[in-house]
């Protein structure tokens, strides 16, 4: 099944390829190097002049907002190197008002994580401090929690999908919908995996290209989920670049994969079409009636 379904579009690769640039983008959460040890609770100058290498934004930052923003940090329970990683993550947080910062931990202290994973994930993503509506970030994580099922699942949800906050309800039930529905995927491997925070058509693409090569069959409805799949875990098909899906996960080249997406996005764009031409014949017919 493999090489036949390869067969039937390699012929287009040369011609895709010929008038298309491949731009690569990978996203990768930053990680910063801590500028002072885990117990230091003073803020030294060469912690700061380590902040400002990382991000030159810092520069502008005066001494006494350093140090007023770092005593704020310092009360609310983070040590010297958890604020230093804040501060180059998200430099706007320094020129905030206290009132303003105490506010921020307090409506994520309210999602019950526990001190310790509520600054493992503020600390790895610092712009979640922007976040500023507090009874919005109570609903949003009471949604999360109804498929999470756990407080504890919902941090682990957002350890690898931190951009769920900025998603509506309906866009984020779509995806998971699909997953559950269509590839027959458990909540655990979901919440394992960064699935959520890609688009719904990036991860239909890939999975109907692992299918029609014949690499992913969905479990049956009453499988049992604890019993092993030769199927690619959604990690691998959802935390990797498109070379490495391609090459590693799919066994084809970049290229290939590449022509199969314009080609699948040719094939739904005439299926949306041939839709749109019959429910215009079921209209004309309904109006001669």
């Amino acid at each position: 099944m493999f090489r036949r379904y390869l067969i039937n579009f390699k012929q287009n690769v040369q011609i895709i390829h010929r008038n298309q640039q491949f731009i690569q983008r990978q996203l990768t959460p930053l990680r910063y190097v801590a500028a002072a040890p885990e117990e230091q609770t003073q803020l030294e100058q060469s912690h700061i002049d380590e902040a400002v290498r990382l991000n030159p934004l810092l520069s502008r930052v005066p001494e006494a907002q350093w140090q007023k923003a770092y005593e704020t940090f310092l009360n609310h329970g983070l040590n010297t190197s958890n604020f230093l990683r804040i501060a180059v993550g998200n430099p706007d947080v320094l020129a905030r008002p206290k009132q303003r910062i105490i506010d921020a931990f307090e409506n994520w202290r309210s999602c019950q994580f526990g001190e310790k994973l509520l600054f493992l994930l503020l600390t790895k993503y610092p712009e979640l401090l922007n976040v500023s509506d507090g009874l919005r970030l109570r609903k949003h994580i009471s949604y999360l929690k109804t498929f999470a099922g756990t407080d504890k699942n919902v941090w682990k949800l957002l350890m690898n999908s931190p951009d769920l906050m900025e998603q509506s309800e309906h866009r984020i039930e779509e995806k998971v919908k699909y997953l559950k529905e269509v590839m027959r995927i458990e909540i655990p491997e979901i919440i394992k995996s960064e699935a959520l925070s890609k688009p719904l058509e990036e991860i239909r693409c890939r999975h109907v290209f692992l299918e029609r090569l014949g690499l992913f069959v969905p479990r049956p409805k009453k499988a049992n989920p604890d019993e092993p799949s030769k199927n690619p875990r959604l990690y691998q098909i959802t935390n990797t670049s498109e070379k490495t899906f391609a090459t590693k996960v799919c066994h084809v080249t970049l290229i290939e994969y590449e022509a199969f997406k314009e080609l699948y996005e040719r094939e739904l764009q005439r299926a949306e079409d041939d839709a749109d031409e019959d429910e215009a014949r079921e209209g004309k017919r309904g109006y001669k009636k």
